[in-house]
C-alpha cells in the first residue's frame, strides 16, 4: 500500500501552471497575427535564419540607394530650374543686342539688360540644396560665384560692389586704352580675366569663382556611379557671364559706331555660344535624370523580390495564426474556469 498525498495547494498550482503557459502562447499567436511574421524567426527558422539576414541587409541596401537616388533626382531638378532661368535671360539680352542695334538708345537698353542679366546670373548659380551649392563642383560649401572686395575685408554684394573682379576689368581695358585694336583686346588681356589659371593662383576666373572642377561620382547602383557636378568653371558659364560683362563693363556707349558694332557682333558670338553650351549641359543633365528613373525601377523591383523572398522564410499562415488565436483564447477561458472550480475545493473533501 503506498501513500498518496493531496493537498489544497498542489491541486490549486497545476492550473496556475496550464494558464502562465496558454498566456505565453496567446501572446505569441496574437502577435504573429498583428505582425503577419514568426514572433521568433531565429526559433523557427534555425540555421536558414542566416539566409533571411542576407535578405534583409540586401534589400535595406536597396532602399538606402533608392532614397540617395531620390536626393540626386532633386537636386538635378534644382540645376535644371536654375539653368532654364539663366538661358531665358541669355537669350533676352541676346534679342535685344540684335534687335535694338549700337544706336544710343539701343546700347543703353542692352547695358542695362546685361547688368541685371550678371546680377540675375549670380542668383541662378547659386542654387543650392539644403547646406551645398550646386553649382561649386567638389566645393559643395563655397557659393559658385562670388567677387571678393578690392583689398580684402569680405565678399562684395555684387560685380559692381567694388570687386576686384571689376576693377580687373576696368585695369585691363584702361591698359589697352584708347582701344584702337578692340578684337586684340578681347582676345587678350579681357579673355584672360575669364581663363580658368592652373594651378588656381587667384587671377583670372579665380576672380569670379571658387567652385572646384573635380568631378563629383554618386553611386546610384551597385555597378553604376554618375558624375553629378557642373562646377561654374564649365566654358558655358563663362562665355556667358563674359558677354555680359562685355556688354554692361566696356563703355559701349562711349565708344564710336564702328567699335560699337564689332562689341556688339563679339557679345552676340559669345553668348550665342555660352547658350549652346548651356544647352548641351541641360541635355546632359536630362539624360542622367533618365538614367537614374530607370535605375530607381530596377532598385524598386528588386526591392519587391526581395521582400517576397524574406516573407516566404518568416511569414505566417494568417489563417492558421488567427484559429490558434482563437483555440488558445477558449482553451485559456476553460482554464481560468477550471481555477476557479479548483480554488474552491477543500482538502476536507478528501478527508
Amino acid at each position: 500500500m503506498s501513500n498518496f498525498l493531496v493537498s489544497s495547494f498542489s491541486l490549486s498550482s497545476a492550473p496556475r501552471s496550464a494558464v502562465f503557459h496558454i498566456q505565453d502562447e496567446l501572446r505569441t499567436a496574437q502577435k504573429e497575427v498583428t505582425t503577419g511574421r514568426f514572433a521568433d524567426v531565429g526559433l523557427v527558422l534555425g540555421s536558414r535564419t542566416n539566409q533571411t539576414v542576407s535578405l534583409r541587409v540586401e534589400r535595406e541596401s536597396a532602399i538606402r540607394m533608392q532614397e540617395a537616388n531620390t536626393l540626386i533626382g532633386q537636386r538635378f531638378n534644382t540645376m535644371q530650374t536654375a539653368l532654364e532661368s539663366i538661358a531665358k535671360t541669355g537669350e533676352n539680352l541676346l534679342a535685344s543686342l540684335i534687335s535694338n542695334g549700337p544706336t544710343d538708345a539701343g546700347i543703353s537698353a542692352s547695358t542695362q539688360q546685361a547688368k541685371a542679366g550678371l546680377q540675375q546670373f549670380m542668383g541662378a548659380i547659386n542654387a543650392s540644396s539644403g547646406s551645398r551649392f550646386l553649382f561649386s563642383g567638389a566645393a559643395t560649401d563655397q557659393p559658385a560665384l562670388a567677387f571678393e572686395k578690392v583689398g580684402g575685408g569680405g565678399v562684395a554684394d555684387s560685380y559692381e560692389d567694388n570687386s576686384t573682379a571689376r576693377k580687373a576689368v576696368a585695369d585691363a581695358l584702361a591698359f589697352a586704352a584708347p582701344v584702337t585694336d578692340l578684337d586684340a583686346f578681347l582676345d587678350g588681356p579681357f579673355n584672360d580675366l575669364f581663363e580658368v589659371p592652373d594651378p588656381s593662383d587667384g587671377t583670372g576666373w579665380d576672380m569670379w569663382s571658387k567652385a572646384n572642377a573635380a568631378p563629383v561620382y554618386n553611386r546610384i547602383s551597385d555597378s553604376e556611379t554618375l558624375d553629378v557636378s557642373y562646377p561654374a568653371t564649365n566654358d558655358a558659364f563663362r562665355n556667358i557671364v563674359k558677354a555680359y560683362v562685355m556688354v554692361s563693363d566696356l563703355g559701349l556707349q562711349d565708344m564710336g559706331e564702328d567699335q560699337r558694332q564689332l562689341l556688339a557682333s563679339r557679345a552676340v558670338e559669345t553668348l550665342s555660344l555660352g547658350l549652346s553650351q548651356l544647352t548641351e549641359i541641360r541635355a546632359d543633365i536630362g539624360s542622367k535624370q533618365s538614367r537614374l528613373e530607370i535605375t530607381n525601377e530596377a532598385l524598386g523591383a528588386r526591392k519587391n523580390v526581395l521582400t517576397m523572398s524574406i516573407s516566404s522564410f518568416e511569414d505566417v499562415d494568417a489563417y492558421e495564426a488567427s484559429t490558434r488565436v482563437t483555440t488558445l483564447t477558449n482553451l485559456l477561458e476553460a482554464s481560468y474556469a477550471l481555477t476557479a472550480r479548483i480554488s474552491r475545493l477543500s482538502i476536507m473533501n478528501y478527508l
